[in-house]
């Protein structure tokens, strides 16, 4: 390929991959392999000497060859060429490989220091995370997910270290104070996950059912490590087992190793054979809620389900990066459900997703599952809650569309026709569209490819003042009846409720085209156009209906459809049709009665956000002995250790009052003992930082004695990261924002992210809102420098704490003076921002 302009004067020489530049390249390349060495010194700021070899074949030598170095290029020393040696050539994140030495099979072969941005190094260990372009930013490779390639890897280490890659380990030569170990070649797989650990780690071995497992860990806890040890094997146990039963394909790779990373930036991470989980998300502790161990289960056969849907068939180009996420998402849906019977797993769904999806979807920035992408430096900003939330609830909705068998089969079909290749959701849509019993290309063309959530409107009316005349159902977006050829057809269940009765109406307005007929029906005193509880949008409601579900919501048994009107409640309360204090008081009323921890759980997060942003200061303190003492009583005396752990840190978050900050200090130095709710030293921490956020009188002693209290080195460190940001004083906290602006002090995204919540908490918010145009300004940098979840978490924790007009100023002013900003950053702010918007919003309507 050409490096500046061709015939037909393309420019594919630019920074980062562009689909361009990715399509060429696919066009031309095939049968990759790249065998590399790191050379991995104790000392996390001596350079790694590497080297690659990279083998490939050319369908066509006649254009200059562009591979991807994104990094220093003085970081490369030499460059052989199929036994010839060239001048460095590098340009635009590229090295240039000149045309007339190249041929049909070819040899580079490249000495460099590794570039280090995705070498996550830390004092006694290090891990790599590739992600979606990261691979580049390491060692020289065509970086694009549909140029798989076999990987041959070998790393000298401290001898002291252990060391985890894709493939089993062939050898270790010790030569005393360092080892080189040599792993086995791995199949084919695209760069992003390409993965090797190295480091200071201990090792759990297990063999069950056949299959030998290794977990590396950490964790200097005994008690937590034996205590959540069998959890985590049998949950790799049996997601395999169900995969490999459902998909019909045994797992694809030849091992299944797994290691806990301290602080780790995501949730875990899907490479084959060395899977990296966050080390808290599996660790949990004895107070760990009900929902915490689903998120544990859900985690890891997420990350599992990945072995076929990301790694064994991989999207084409990362504009489908939802495609493998929301398969592991619904695959691990279905993977936990026969681990916890007790559990109603509509609910789990239910609140696991739609009100994450709400989040975004109700927002400016919203955006559609399926997003352009023009170039991968891009990528990360494709990630978020509409791929992981709002996904699974649209393929579920595709699922129940087709029937579970027709789906099943055409999944099946899917992984056997791309093994090992690539494939887009267009090529996956098509075979689940045959003999469908809808339109599945217009419901994808609306669901997948178009942004946005419907509000679902009605109009009722009668004749007699007895029976239901019309009743016309529409989506308030186009104002167009729902049973028209429109957007967002699904199917619901309508609910008429009278005074001692409910009836349920299906409303199929995906898989019928049938109009729902409600004519002659006895006209209600209230209707719900979600009785069903899964579907999707805000549910407009008439004043009858409104004022009943708030009065009543208590009284209805179906959980999932209680929490679906918590959710529908709260969307009201975000766009001015209910008041805030009413839905306040009500959710506050309805705790003690409320037995579902899930539901609690929702409730709580209610109280919380409308507690901090959309009442007064004045009411607050007025209101806080009052919540604080409900919460403190149920935490007493409900029997449940899930309910009892809700309550606990509903209370840690809101407490203000004297008394109620007593009680947080008397708990933390345990003076207040919780019976039946053994806490942890997370737990002590986090009581911790919540007193010296408050400036009790002797927060710094108690500082001090947390700190002590903390023998794990790698959470000692993290403490001491977040400790400046708890200071009363200004000067200090501005310091530390000062230096989060450089780079290196932001690596540890997890310590970064604490560090923010207590530095624009909401009782340190007028102080911290100098903060919010700053970190508006750097925020295209830490697109570069951060991973990919770390721009929006970044705006999360930024904007999450404010609820004023002048942090409502400093965002619209900075995207006023930045109206050229890029559209993807654009949505991510707009996204984070909106809860502070409206929160703004509905306040000022109050006056």
């Amino acid at each position: 390929m050409h490096v500046s302009c061709s015939e037909k004067g393309d420019n594919l020489l630019a920074p980062g991959i562009s689909e361009q530049l990715a399509n060429v390249r696919k066009s031309v390349i095939d049968n990759i392999t790249y065998e590399l060495h790191f050379d991995i010194p104790h000392d996390q700021n001596d350079p790694i000497h590497s080297t690659a070899r990279i083998t490939f074949d050319l369908k066509e030598d006649k254009d200059d060859l562009l591979l991807d170095f994104n990094a220093d290029p003085e970081k490369l020393k030499a460059i052989d060429v199929n036994g010839s040696p060239v001048d460095v050539q590098w340009e635009e994140e590229h090295i240039v490989v000149p045309a007339g030495l190249l041929k049909k099979s070819n040899i580079i072969d490249i000495q460099f220091d590794a570039g280090e941005q995705s070498l996550n190094r830390y004092e006694d260990y290090l891990y790599t995370l590739f992600v979606p372009d990261r691979a580049s930013t390491c060692f020289p490779l065509f970086d694009q997910p549909d140029l798989k390639a076999r990987y041959k890897l070998s790393l000298t280490i401290p001898s002291k270290w252990k060391a985890v890659a894709n493939g089993s380990i062939i050898s270790k030569d010790n030569t005393g104070a360092k080892t080189t170990y040599i792993f086995k070649e791995t199949p084919v797989i695209s760069s992003y996950l390409f993965s090797f650990v190295v480091g200071d780690f201990k090792v759990v071995s297990k063999n069950i059912n056949g299959r030998k497992l290794n977990m590396y860990h950490r964790e200097t806890d005994s008690v937590k490590l034996s205590n959540n040890t069998e959890a985590i094997f049998d949950w790799h146990v049996k997601s395999l087992e169900w995969m490999e039963s459902y998909t019909g394909i045994d797992m694809p790779f030849e091992k299944f190793d797994f290691i806990l990373i301290p602080s780790f930036q995501y949730g875990g991470m899907e490479h084959p054979g060395a899977v990296l989980y966050n080390a808290s998300a599996l660790l949990l502790d004895q107070s760990s809620t009900l929902n915490q161990q689903l998120s544990r289960g859900r985690l890891i056969a997420h990350e599992t389900a990945h072995m076929w849907f990301g790694d064994l068939v991989t999207m084409k180009w990362f504009n489908d990066v939802w495609l493998k996420e929301v398969f592991a998402n619904l695959m691990a849906s279905k993977i936990v459900n026969p681990g916890f019977p007790q559990v109603n797993h509509d609910l789990q769904f239910l609140t696991a997703h739609y009100p994450n999806a709400y989040s975004v979807d109700r927002t400016l920035g919203t955006h559609p599952i399926q997003q352009p992408l023009d170039n991968l430096k891009d990528a990360g900003t494709l990630y978020g809650s509409i791929i992981y939330q709002k996904a699974p609830i649209v393929m579920r909705m595709l699922e129940e569309g087709l029937g579970q068998e027709k789906f099943q089969q055409g999944l099946q079909e899917y992984l056997e026709k791309f093994a090992f290749g690539n494939a887009t959701w267009d090529e996956l849509i098509n075979i689940l569209a045959k003999d469908a019993p809808f339109d599945v290309e217009k419901w994808d063309e609306h669901w997948v490819k178009a942004a946005g959530m419907p509000e679902i409107q009605y109009i009722i009316g009668t004749k007699d003042e007895k029976t239901i005349s019309k009743l016309n159902i529409w989506s308030a977006n186009n104002q167009m009846e729902m049973d028209d050829d429109l957007w967002w057809l699904q199917d619901l269940e309508v609910l008429l409720g009278y005074p001692d009765s409910v009836s349920y109406h299906a409303a199929n307005l995906l898989t019928s085209r049938d109009k729902p007929d409600f004519k002659g029906d006895p006209f209600p005193e209230y209707l719900f156009t979600n009785g069903g509880g899964l579907g999707y949008g805000y549910f407009r409601m008439n004043a009858d209906s409104k004022e009943y579900l708030i009065r009543n919501v208590d009284g209805f048994t179906d959980p999932v459809l209680r929490a679906a009107i918590w959710i529908n409640l709260y969307e009201a309360v975000l766009r001015g049709d209910i008041t805030p204090d009413k839905l306040l008081n009500r959710a506050i009323e309805s705790l003690p009665r409320e037995e579902e921890a899930l539901i609690t759980e929702y409730i709580t997060g209610i109280i919380y956000t409308i507690y901090w942003k959309m009442i007064s200061d004045e009411n607050r303190v007025k209101l806080a002995p009052r919540l604080e003492g409900i919460l403190l009583n149920m935490m007493l005396h409900t029997p449940s250790t899930n309910l009892k752990s809700t309550y606990f840190n509903a209370l840690k978050s809101i407490a203000i009052s004297e008394n109620g900050v007593l009680v947080l200090k008397n708990i933390w130095n345990e003076e207040m003992t919780l019976e039946g709710l053994p806490l942890s030293e997370r737990d002590f921490t986090s009581l911790a930082y919540e007193l010296a956020v408050r400036e009790v009188e002797d927060y710094q002693s108690i500082l001090m004695e947390q700190g002590e209290r903390i023998t794990n080195p790698d959470r000692k460190r993290k403490f001491d990261f977040i400790r400046p940001a708890l200071s009363e004083d200004e000067t200090v906290r501005d310091t530390f924002f000062e230096g989060l602006k450089e780079p290196r002090n932001r690596e540890n995204e997890a310590w970064v992210l604490e560090a923010l919540n207590y530095l624009h908490h909401p009782l340190r918010s007028e102080s911290s809102v100098k903060y919010i145009t700053p970190s508006l300004e750097i925020l295209r940098e830490i697109q570069v420098t951060g991973d990919i979840f770390f721009p929006k978490r970044w705006l999360n924790n930024t904007l999450g704490g404010h609820s004023s007009e002048k942090a409502v100023d400093e965002v619209r002013q900075f995207l006023y003076k930045h109206n050229d900003y890029p559209t993807s950053l654009k949505n991510k702010i707009l996204q984070s921002a909106d809860l502070l918007f409206r929160s703004v919003e509905v306040r000022r309507n109050q006056d």
